[in-house]
């Protein structure tokens, strides 16, 4: 969690934080070994975002669609072709919810895609919204190198990082610039695949504080996500380093790992060693 306060003396863009909402659903599949994988799918998609920010999770990768509408059209959650039925609306009403229960917690909204395919996309209808429902929440990137008691200071409101790739359209007063994912390049990846993916991009020099992402998670050839909690709970173990080199952390099954607790404690422990 973000309010314990040995936090407050941090930078909000060197934040680490654990992520877990993959809005995707997938429909016509026949056997029953592939039926099983996506019911996991479903089930890790569907659940409600307010609990999986409840379970921990402080930043959301989100892919939105668009459905025309007459007066408004509708934004959709996808993955890999797969639109969910879940839509934006649903995730603000969350997001708000929560932080008016939890005030000091802090967010990252990450519309890591926006568009489905060659579908059009109406930029200025998701700014205006995100504008009109989460604007006086969200913290802009001008205050990227406040610390967290800075920010807490400044502002009691203001908790979420609307991140995305530039558009003309989007507000830059409220939007930051996209978040870079780092992810092993293939929807296929093995556990032994994905250890060597991780220590790879932890291996290579990044300048400078940012917030980036980095995907740790395995599929097997039938699309399903693979059960890896017991090996992220071994690598990103506080005790070793790679969660010290982290800032947001992408895995599925995130709430039954220890992940919420290492990221706690490895906060805790980074910002202690910060000068006062």
């Amino acid at each position: 969690m973000l309010d314990d306060q040995r936090s407050r003396h941090q930078p909000l863009k060197t934040y680490r934080s654990d992520l877990a909402w993959h809005a995707q659903r997938r429909h016509g599949q026949k056997s029953p070994q592939l039926r099983s994988h996506h019911r996991q799918l479903d089930h890790l998609s569907e659940r409600l975002v307010c609990l999986q920010l409840a379970n921990g999770a402080r930043a959301l990768d989100l892919r939105l669609g668009y459905t025309p509408g007459s007066p408004k059209g509708t934004f959709y959650f996808h993955h890999n072709g797969y639109q969910s039925y879940r839509v934006l609306e649903e995730l603000i009403d969350a997001v708000n919810a929560f932080l008016d229960r939890n005030p000091d917690e802090f967010i990252v909204l990450d519309f890591h895609q926006l568009g489905d395919g060659e579908k059009p996309f109406d930029y200025r209808q998701f700014n205006d919204l995100l504008v009109q429902r989460l604007g006086p929440r969200a913290i802009s990137q001008d205050d990227e190198e406040k610390t967290i008691g800075e920010l807490k200071a400044a502002s009691s409101k203001k908790r979420v990082v609307l991140a995305s790739r530039v558009s003309v359209e989007l507000d830059m007063d409220y939007f930051w610039s996209s978040t870079p994912h780092r992810w092993s390049g293939s929807r296929l990846t093995d556990v032994d695949d994905l250890r060597r993916h991780i220590a790879k991009t932890l291996d290579t020099p990044r300048f400078g504080a940012y917030l980036w992402s980095l995907t740790a998670t395995s599929y097997t050839f039938l699309g399903g996500p693979v059960d890896i909690k017991q090996h992220i709970n071994t690598w990103f173990h506080p005790h070793q380093d790679w969660i010290s080199q982290c800032s947001i952390i992408s895995t599925d099954f995130f709430d039954e790992s220890q992940i919420v607790g290492y990221c706690w404690v490895a906060n805790s422990m980074k910002a202690a060693s910060q000068p006062v």
